[in-house]
């Protein structure tokens, strides 16, 4: 298949990694050092030593005809991709990030017959330009509105499952993550983990976040998502706590803030005067 991956970061570098050592042609968007180190290489290089090539580009080319294009940049950085992903010759085009917005709009936006909407689920890291990678194990299955996308994953040895209600299972996501993003911003740099209180206050923003999706209709998926919504707050208060002691909590507060406080800010705008709590933790 001839692939377009929009967004050369830590997951874009992934599926794109992972494609191309299965076949595909895959071309790369990318822009700054990235796209420099890109060039050079000509290649995604894995920190193990494997090299998967692929064509690297500054721009998106509207005319060439894709039979996929992966868009992995945040939210924020979406809309100004919009009306060339509408007018793009791509068969698929696949959105995939952390959104509280709902899939309406950019269904809408690209056609209802051309879209489809993902979520990645792998711990991913860039590291001197070399790309740091696990796409399997415990809890790591990306989710995909789309059969083919789906199948298209688990061939190029990327678990995937197929969910339809992407506006659910984003949500219900947005507002599991959210107090952990938050975790990882308070815990970095510094040596210890969570007090006590400051895991309180996160489980606070939890009960919220949970409470505002189902006040928009949805059920909280997945299931572990629902059984820790479930929880008493004790229990999920530990939980949280023993969390911040791990080297992967740490690791989160590294992305920086600008993704926590865009979740934050579209919780707010959906549903005026229920989230003070998680206002009060955003970065």
């Amino acid at each position: 298949m001839e692939i377009l991956v929009i967004g050369a970061g830590r997951i874009g570098s992934t599926f794109a990694f992972h494609l191309a050592l299965a076949g595909h042609q895959v071309t790369v968007v990318a822009r700054g050092s990235r796209l420099n180190a890109l060039r050079q290489d000509g290649a995604i290089i894995n920190a193990d030593g494997r090299s998967a090539p692929v064509r690297v580009v500054d721009a998106i080319d509207e005319a060439a005809p894709h039979e996929l294009v992966i868009v992995t940049v945040l939210e924020s950085q979406v809309d100004v991709l919009l009306p060339t992903l509408a007018r793009s010759a791509a068969r698929t085009v696949l959105l995939m990030f952390n959104t509280f917005r709902g899939t309406e709009r950019y269904r809408a936006a690209i056609g209802p017959t051309r879209f489809a909407f993902g979520f990645p689920k792998m711990t991913a890291f860039l590291e001197n330009g070399r790309l740091k990678c696990r796409v399997a194990g415990a809890g790591l299955v990306t989710t995909v509105s789309s059969q083919g996308c789906a199948e298209l994953f688990r061939s190029a040895g990327l678990p995937a499952d197929v969910e339809q209600d992407m506006d659910a299972f984003l949500r219900s996501h947005a507002a599991f993550v959210v107090p952990l993003f938050v975790a990882g911003l308070w815990m970095w740099k510094r040596e210890a983990g969570l007090s006590w209180a400051e895991a309180r206050r996160l489980v606070d923003a939890w009960v919220e976040g949970f409470a505002l999706v189902r006040g928009l209709g949805h059920p909280l998926i997945p299931r572990i998502v629902a059984v820790l919504a479930a929880m008493p707050e004790p229990v999920s208060t530990a939980l949280l706590w023993a969390f911040s002691r791990s080297a992967d909590a740490r690791n989160v507060g590294a992305f920086g803030p600008a993704e926590t406080r865009w979740l934050i800010d579209s919780m707010a705008e959906l549903a005026p005067g229920r989230t003070a709590r998680l206002r009060s933790v955003r970065p």
